[in-house]
């Protein structure tokens, strides 16, 4: 599918320049400008288009992605899920939208799911195996380093998702948030959220006392003390920001389908509508 979504009742006629456009963006799709959020969201998004980096936007996240150095078990688990579910709402205020109830909740679901019954017969699996592999991992640092790269390049793709949910009108009032929490979680599944490791990789090694960092943006807010990262993640933005894109791709791709999918349960028949008894033989 062409990445370029078009506003409904436009017209389909492709613009020979498009493809001269930076990343092939569509010029009628440049709607979404810095720091203005779309009024009236499509069925999709509009598709992402080169921007000013926003540190608001990330500041969260990349400290949710470097608590894998934490040396505590459960005490990496429990920084993550603070800097986690900050995101959509520093996201929402650099934006200047207001979310709708329960969308900061949603978009700051983790990545594995334990509201089913198969979920909750996974925890105590993934307890034991969490417990097992932190242990061996905090005695052998470098595995550290290792998760904390990849879970970093996972949260730079999860909040720039969030910003084009947010930007698109997904999370505001009136839009269907079941719907947005499904074909974001699906999309962070399939897409290549790794893409980013060697800048995650670069930046820990340069960076100096994360710890410490992490310590004083979980209590007083990531965004006054993290601005290191700011400055390396902005100095790399203009070429990696290319590798996040594909993530509002995927997302505008699925939520699209999903709209000409069939719903999730049948509806019942109507009351007038008996089905007949079976004869028995």
């Amino acid at each position: 599918m062409d990445a370029t979504l078009h506003h409904p009742g436009a017209s389909t006629e492709r613009n020979p320049d498009a493809d001269h456009t930076p990343f092939g963006v569509h010029p009628r799709r440049l709607d979404a400008v810095d720091n203005v959020a779309v009024k009236s969201p499509d069925p999709v998004p509009p598709s992402p288009a080169p921007r000013a980096l926003d540190w608001r936007v990330y500041a969260d996240a990349t400290c949710a992605g470097l608590t894998p150095l934490i040396p505590l078990p459960f005490l990496d688990l429990a920084a993550e899920a603070v800097f986690r579910r900050r995101i959509p709402g520093a996201v929402a205020q650099a934006r200047g939208v207001e979310l709708a109830p329960g969308a900061t909740r949603l978009l700051s679901r983790g990545h594995e799911q334990w509201l089913s019954l198969d979920g909750c017969l996974k925890i105590p699996l993934f307890v034991f195996k969490y417990v097992a592999k932190k242990l061996w991992r905090k005695v052998i640092y470098v595995f550290a380093i290792a998760d904390a790269v990849e879970q970093t390049s996972l949260y730079w793709h999860r909040a720039f998702l969030t910003d084009h949910i947010i930007r698109g009108g997904h999370a505001s009032a009136g839009a269907d948030l079941d719907r947005t929490g499904r074909v974001a979680l699906e999309t962070l599944r399939r897409s290549d959220t790794g893409a980013l490791k060697t800048l995650a990789k670069t930046l820990i090694r340069q960076s100096g006392r994360i710890l410490r960092t992490l310590r004083r943006s979980r209590r007083q807010g990531a965004e006054a003390h993290t601005t290191e990262f700011e400055a390396f993640f902005r100095e790399h933005w203009t070429t990696n920001q290319r590798s996040l894109f594909s993530v509002a791709v995927l997302y505008n791709d699925l939520y699209e389908g999903s709209l000409d999918a069939p719903p999730r349960h049948p509806a019942p028949p109507p009351p007038d509508c008996v089905t007949p008894p079976r004869h028995r033989r």
